[in-house]
């Protein structure tokens, strides 16, 4: 199981540098709209290099950015009250991280079922995104697999943190 769980989080690894690429090519499109609009209103409309679609693709890949660094940062993104906590041992903290972790796996395969829906209703239809004609099924497809991706992280470290936790081992503290 061990390996299983290392697995999981090196793959969330890969996808969390996919979305930092995602991240940091949206907002290079962004930058580059934002020039080619300040050329084009500096020049009064003679110098148009503004292009159509970059509303869709930052959109999109910020979606990207958000469903595949999701995975990853799970592990560091909960935000503890030691006031509510503060009495309690170790391993039921431990318990309770776990369960609220696996309530973000839930999440994700709950996205990944309905992304999976939408790209087959995008797919049966022929939608695409507006200016550039981009398939959304594909999209979608792309988005599912982060959040499927999301689930399987949040399952695996919800498991290491119920049964693996550190605490735990060391302190003996049982529920």
């Amino acid at each position: 199981m061990r390996n299983l769980i290392d697995w999981i989080r090196k793959l969330s690894l890969g996808f969390n540098i996919i979305g930092g690429t995602a991240l940091i090519l949206t907002m290079v499109i962004v930058l580059i709209e934002v020039l080619t609009r300040t050329i084009f209103g500096l020049t009064g409309g003679a110098v148009d290099l503004t292009f159509n679609g970059s509303f869709e693709l930052v959109r999109h890949g910020m979606m990207i950015t958000f469903a595949y660094s999701m995975p990853y940062c799970l592990a560091r993104g909960q935000v503890v009250v030691d006031i509510f906590t503060d009495r309690w041992s170790d391993r039921i903290k431990s318990v309770m991280s776990g369960f609220y972790t696996l309530l973000f796996g839930i999440f994700g395969f709950l996205m990944t079922v309905r992304l999976i829906e939408s790209a087959h209703s995008a797919s049966m239809s022929g939608e695409t995104t507006q200016d550039l004609a981009l398939s959304m099924d594909n999209i979608y497809y792309i988005a599912a697999l982060g959040m499927f991706m999301l689930g399987m992280r949040g399952f695996a470290l919800a498991w290491e943190q119920m049964f693996f936790d550190d605490h735990s081992q060391t302190t003996g503290d049982t529920l």
